[in-house]
């Protein structure tokens, strides 16, 4: 049986009405309007047959700051009917202020999927969490003995060294979890066109797991990992990351001496509400999004090299992915450049790839000296925290009643 003091996470992405569009400030994959269903009900129905003992925090967030009353009404109402079969909690723009003005700095927000994230984490572990588990909106969980793998394995000690984190994979509806045609990308000759092979080869090794039902490895969706408690209290996700937090988080750990492990078993299946997920969308601007964000992860992790050489790992343990990317000697400049033009040559007529670039590394140059000084204020923020703390008495008043 499943231990009390697991926590089931769900975030879930609220843009304008589709009658009535409005700016987005906050780019997520695919927000719900606020005049749909969504399919979060759906997620919060699947726990319902979930084996063992657990609570529920559900993180809502909006594409723009004039949305956080509405997002609140609107997930409060779809979340209600679950008070009742599920010990529920919920989190919405409307509550950073109280939570942040109960902390020694005020370091939530909830306009980027690592700050969502980091909000997972703190509210739960202020509330005695003993492991928090991640799952997004746009999934379910299948499987009754989901939290027996987590059980089984959380702060089990493997090859001398303790799992204090944990991902599995997602399987989509037809029960795959190859990435479509990426296998057709084995020989691209650019690295940022090649994203998709690189994860399927990751993914793949990762499914093969190990003699004790878990493997050693850098993989993670953010809708389907587990942080112990330790792990929480060190590592936070960065507030810099717009797409990927969930293996920079990872990464991130790794910074602190905590290694992740992949469990076959412990799967999920996503569903998300198009064809085929995230890659459905503007592709173009997740392109540009992700030349942006390794750009920005090589120079983290370069910084990180030069200030930080006590807390080097070794680089072998994100390959296949992201690895390729974070090498000191990868010139992701030039085939961000190649990648664009080859891609969306239109692109030019409006903007410099060049320019692009060049940006992108100003600016990581600048936000990985943050990240690290964020990370301070996240640990001080923690170490902090009891069941006597002002924070976790504004936590429990977020339970759903």
């Amino acid at each position: 049986m499943a231990e009390p003091n697991l926590w089931i996470v769900v975030p879930t992405y609220w843009t304008h009405p589709s009658s009535k569009p409005g700016p987005e400030t906050v780019v997520f994959d695919h927000p719900t309007p606020l005049d749909t269903e969504g399919t979060l009900a759906r997620t919060l129905e699947s726990f319902l047959h979930l084996q063992g003992r657990f609570r529920v925090l559900v993180v809502a967030a909006g594409a723009h700051p004039d949305l956080g009353q509405a997002v609140d009404m609107r997930v409060r109402e779809l979340i209600e009917p679950y008070a009742d079969r599920l010990d529920l909690h919920f989190v919405s723009p409307v509550h950073l202020e109280a939570l942040n003005g109960s902390l020694v700095s005020p370091i939530l927000r909830l306009d980027s999927y690592g700050n969502i994230r980091n909000v997972q984490l703190i509210v739960p572990f202020a509330l005695g969490a003993g492991a928090v588990i991640g799952i997004d909106d746009d999934e379910i969980i299948e499987i009754p003995d989901y939290l027996d793998h987590v059980v089984r394995h959380i702060n089990r000690p493997v090859d001398g060294e303790t799992i204090r984190g944990m991902a599995g994979p997602y399987f989509d509806a037809k029960g795959d979890y190859h990435i479509p045609e990426a296998e057709t990308l084995a020989d691209c000759d650019n690295i940022f066109l090649k994203k998709n092979w690189f994860m399927d080869q990751a993914v793949s090794r990762g499914m093969r797991g190990g003699p004790d039902g878990v493997v050693r490895s850098n993989v993670a969706f953010g809708g389907n990992m587990v942080m112990a408690r330790s792990t929480i209290a060190r590592v936070c996700h960065d507030p810099h990351i717009a797409r990927g937090e969930d293996y920079d988080y990872v990464i991130n750990a790794a910074m602190d001496g905590i290694f992740w492990y992949f469990c076959p078993a412990m799967r999920i299946t996503h569903l998300p509400p198009d064809s085929t997920g995230s890659q459905a969308a503007d592709k173009q601007s997740k392109l540009i999004a992700d030349i942006r964000r390794f750009i920005y992860m090589q120079e983290k992790m370069r910084h990180h090299r030069r200030h930080l050489p006590d807390e080097a790992f070794d680089p072998e343990y994100l390959q296949p992915y992201p690895g390729p990317y974070l090498d000191e000697s990868a010139d992701l400049q030039r085939a961000g450049v190649e990648a664009l033009d080859r891609k969306y040559p239109q692109l030019r007529a409006t903007v410099s790839p060049e320019a692009l670039v060049e940006e992108a590394q100003a600016v990581a140059r600048v936000k990985a000296e943050e990240f690290f000084a964020y990370r301070e204020a996240w640990q001080a923020a923690l170490a902090g925290l009891d069941e006597s703390s002002a924070f976790s008495e504004v936590a429990r008043g977020l339970r759903v009643r």
